[in-house]
């Protein structure tokens, strides 16, 4: 999974961020309720899911083929998602939104399938960091360097993160 990871970054830059979540419509007015355990980046013809899991410890990455809507809803709700690449990268429209780097802290687990980790950071070209941490109570949140910085601080005493950085 990791060695797909990078080949799909080298092979093309990120073009969209998503968010899921649902439409609950009351009073004729649509509330969209998101669910941050999920993010999805699309690279190319596929897409990254992050998710958060193990009661919000852990991160789970994959790649799959679409958009996957993973959670319970109301027969009257309406499942959607929302770009939010324009939130968080610093120009949605750059070409140099390609990854140079991964930085993943703490791999549990990896397969064809997944890699399970504590956090992991893609390194832009364009010099910004997208630091995605699953340890929000609501779920996912991503930030740059501020949000690595709060993520070790918030590490037991002495604990040092285990860090892996792939050069794409």
């Amino acid at each position: 999974m990791l060695e797909e990871l990078v080949d799909l970054f080298k092979s093309d830059s990120i073009q969209d961020i998503y968010l899921l979540g649902f439409v609950d419509i009351e009073d004729g007015v649509g509330d969209f309720c998101p669910d941050m355990r999920y993010y999805y980046f699309e690279v190319g013809e596929q897409y990254i899911e992050f998710e958060s899991i193990n009661q919000y410890s852990r991160l789970s990455v994959k790649i799959v083929d679409s958009i996957r809507y993973q959670f319970e809803i109301d027969e009257d709700m309406l499942p959607c998602k929302t770009s939010v690449s324009q939130i968080i990268l610093i120009d949605s429209m750059s070409a140099k939104n390609t990854v140079k780097s991964i930085v993943i802290n703490g791999i549990d687990f990896k397969n064809k399938e997944q890699i399970i980790c504590h956090n992991l950071q893609l390194n832009l070209e364009n010099g910004q960091e997208l630091f995605i941490d699953p340890s929000f109570y609501y779920g996912l949140n991503i930030g740059g360097a501020e949000q690595r910085k709060f993520w070790i601080e918030n590490l037991a005493d002495g604990i040092k993160p285990d860090e892996i950085v792939i050069e794409v």
